[in-house]
């Protein structure tokens, strides 16, 4: 800028400090305000025709842009349960984590059979869980084979899934002793959730035949394309802590990586698992909440459980469709009947 060509009012600013811009920058600021107020007055009215419940025609003229705009959810279940299709293909990509596992302790192996079918009938945000038996081999009693895994009724959110406090009975656990639960999670954790270790915690205080050193949680978390499995023991005093909460409203205070350690965890070929379900068949209580209840009774029996999006575990969708179609039947009926008094 010639300072020749500075006027009294300018050279008093710069020498006050103020930032001069020059003439432009100063055009290309104004013409975009220009811009802006433009596009700001061309608002583009929209008209949109609808019919209500009672069959009266609405018409409603819309002008700004944000009542134009699609309402999209990221928890629609129609664009998850196409997703969860393609779960299948992570089966072939599944990742043990054995970074800072003990050595020392119980040595779990779990089938690879059982954990395909855990994964495959799952949903890529709401957890799902469930509880695994099994028993050790002969001759060797720090290795646990995970031989069952029961589905109880259940329903998740992306953070926890919610159990019913009583744990399944059937003739055929008499030989097996629990060895844990395992749950789906949408992500890998750096850290054990504070929400498992209450859970955990809560199930080895209320069932005395849950022994602390041979019950596990497994986290399987979803990462891009595969799976992660990671393998986790309470410490005695993450089961204090995790006992002890009750009040979840002031968060997780004292919450510190000590509660737990990982344990030694792996798949194998050789032997074979099997699945129990609740003998209603549906296990998923997501779509009709109010029927799960943490006091209710249930009993299991031997059986593949349907995944996640099944028509079993949603059949208030199709009997909306049955009374749509019914309605409509009903109306044709009402038309093509003569009426005698005309």
């Amino acid at each position: 800028v010639n300072i020749h060509s500075l006027t009294q009012s300018e050279v008093r600013d710069i020498i006050l400090g103020m930032e001069i811009a020059p003439p432009s920058e100063q055009r290309q600021q104004i013409a975009e305000i220009e811009r802006q107020s433009g596009e700001a007055s061309q608002l583009t009215a929209v008209t949109t025709k609808t019919t209500n419940v009672h069959g009266d025609e609405m018409i409603v003229t819309t002008t700004s842009p944000h009542e134009q705009k699609l309402f999209s959810s990221k928890t629609d279940w129609r664009v998850r349960a196409i997703s969860a299709t393609n779960l299948h293909l992570r089966t072939g990509h599944i990742y043990v984590s054995s970074d800072d596992v003990k050595e020392t302790g119980y040595t779990f192996i779990l089938p690879k059979n059982i954990l395909r079918k855990f994964i495959c009938i799952s949903d890529l945000r709401t957890q799902i869980a469930g509880y695994m038996y099994g028993v050790s081999p002969p001759g060797n009693p720090q290795v646990k084979e995970i031989r069952c895994i029961i589905m109880p009724p259940q329903w998740g959110t992306h953070t926890s899934v919610q159990l019913p406090n009583q744990l399944p009975s059937h003739e055929f656990l008499s030989e097996l002793e629990p060895l844990g639960w395992i749950h789906t999670q949408p992500s890998e954790l750096p850290q054990l959730a504070p929400q498992d270790v209450i859970t955990h915690a809560k199930l080895l205080a209320d069932n005395k035949s849950w022994d602390g050193e041979k019950t596990i949680l497994i986290t399987c978390s979803f990462t891009p394309g595969s799976c992660s499995l990671t393998a986790y023991k309470l410490t005695p005093t993450g089961f204090e802590w995790g006992r002890n909460q009750v009040d979840k409203d002031h968060g997780y205070q004292g919450y510190l990586p000590t509660f737990y350690e990982k344990v030694q965890m792996l798949l194998s070929d050789k032997i074979l698992g099997y699945f129990m379900v609740p003998d209603s068949g549906s296990w998923n209580y997501n779509f009709s909440g109010v029927k799960h209840h943490v006091n209710m009774k249930y009993s299991v029996t031997i059986g593949n459980p349907k995944e996640f999006y099944h028509e079993v575990h949603r059949p208030m969708h199709f009997l909306n469709f049955s009374e749509m179609e019914s309605q409509a039947t009903e109306d044709t009926v009402l038309n093509e009947r003569e009426d005698v008094f005309d």
